[in-house]
């Protein structure tokens, strides 16, 4: 499984939405959407933050 669509699992398991997300770390909700959808490659910065705002260690996505 690639580590948008964990993203995504792990978000709708938590209940938190892709709006929540954007404001979270300051990405637009298109970016945030090609990126979850694995049309746009998650920069390291992003998904740092990405983790931080959903509560998990960075390597949570990467197992």
């Amino acid at each position: 499984m690639d580590i948008a669509r964990k993203i995504r699992t792990h978000m709708k398991d938590t209940g938190r939405t892709q709006t929540y997300l954007c404001r979270q770390i300051g990405l637009s909700s298109t970016a945030m959407s090609l990126a979850l959808g694995g049309k746009r490659r998650i920069r390291l910065d992003e998904y740092c933050k990405i983790c931080k705002a959903l509560d998990v260690e960075p390597g949570f996505f990467l197992s």
